[in-house]
């Protein structure tokens, strides 16, 4: 699917993480050296933000948000769509937009949606405020991404357990002139490539759900775990992101030689530069920014371009921008659109 838009643009975007930060280091005790040496050097990643008990991504996404608030001096009586995007809501029932909604003080009439998606979720975050501003619906959209992985990741799979961090992001969407052209891709054949098995009504949660056993590959992990097929995400990745990429490009007329910048879902840094190679991009306008945070699910894109250090450096970074994110589903999303007058917010903490 392509699509494109030209009735808003991108007003500031904040994200915000645990202030919890859990270095890898520390297990070396449990799983040696070597092992946690290697998936440091893999991933990249030598931290990971943990949510406390009881924080939930709409915490996050709410610091976020209120952040936004106050320095963009927005009144949330003027938000007249909220969109939240995520695989960890806060209930089963109901949305947890219809809850942020209270949460943040917006208007009663304000239009507002749950997506349940992840690492390709901001991008489509994106994609409904567009739509729902084009339509005109909407004049102003809040999309809200996040997940707290960390709850669904058991303590003894040591890959996952050192790789998935927790996040959540703010994004404000407005009414404007700039021109957005997405490639949306999906292919459910990958589903349980990624997925936790229990707590749907496909199969509900049991006393067997939450036994944790040994798997093939040493890792312990029950039904109500978080499972993931490394290998076979990585090449969906390498598959379809370059190419949905290239659509998106087409579909804006945009030369390669011009994009400014590529912000990629933050998987890992392994995974940024072998993209990064495959489309052959400049590495520094392909960076990976998570090292300290982890794989933050659809959070990641608006945590690194909070992170990026070389933002405050180059004015011209994001005049030509594509942001692309690709996972569970599988699903692929990408869009270009110019950031150059977006205010991006420093990273904010929650305790």
């Amino acid at each position: 699917m392509k699509a494109q838009f030209s009735s808003s643009r991108i007003a500031a975007v904040a994200a915000c993480v645990p202030r919890q930060s859990v270095e890898l280091g520390q297990f070396k005790d449990v799983w040696g050296d070597s092992e946690v040496a290697q998936i440091v050097a893999n991933t990249g990643i030598t931290h990971i933000r943990q949510a406390a008990e009881g924080v939930t991504t709409a915490d996050l996404c709410c610091a976020a948000a209120r952040a936004i608030f106050a320095d963009q001096e927005v009144d949330p009586q003027s938000i007249d769509g909220i969109v939240f995007v995520s695989q960890t809501p806060d209930y089963v029932m109901p949305a947890t937009s219809a809850v942020l909604q209270h949460r943040l003080g917006l208007d009663r009439r304000v239009v507002a949606f749950d997506i349940n998606y992840g690492c390709s979720g901001y991008i489509y975050g994106l994609l409904q405020a567009d739509m729902l501003i084009q339509s005109g619906m909407c004049q102003s959209v809040l999309v809200l991404a996040g997940d707290t992985t960390t709850h669904f990741v058991n303590p003894r799979d040591r890959a996952l357990r050192m790789l998935f961090g927790d996040g959540g992001s703010a994004t404000l969407v407005v009414r404007g002139e700039n021109q957005h052209s997405y490639a949306v891709r999906t292919d459910g054949s990958g589903a349980k490539s990624l997925i936790v098995p229990a707590g749907g009504t496909r199969q509900k949660r049991d006393g067997n759900t939450c036994i944790a056993r040994a798997a093939e590959d040493g890792n312990f992990r029950s039904d109500e775990n978080l499972f993931m097929d490394g290998i076979a995400v990585l090449f969906m990745a390498l598959r379809d992101a370059p190419e949905a990429i290239g659509e998106a490009l087409a579909l804006a007329q945009w030369e390669r030689e011009n994009v400014t910048f590529y912000g990629l879902h933050q998987a890992n840094r392994f995974m940024i530069e072998y993209l990064a190679r495959k489309m052959k991009t400049p590495p520094e306008i392909t960076p990976f920014a998570c090292e300290n945070i982890g794989n933050t699910g659809p959070a990641s894109i608006p945590v690194m371009l909070a992170n990026d250090q070389a933002r405050s450096r180059n004015s011209g970074r994001y005049e030509k921008s594509v942001l692309c994110g690709f996972g569970v589903g599988f699903s692929v999303a990408a869009v270009t659109l110019p950031l150059d007058t977006t205010r991006i917010l420093d990273l904010v903490e929650l305790d």
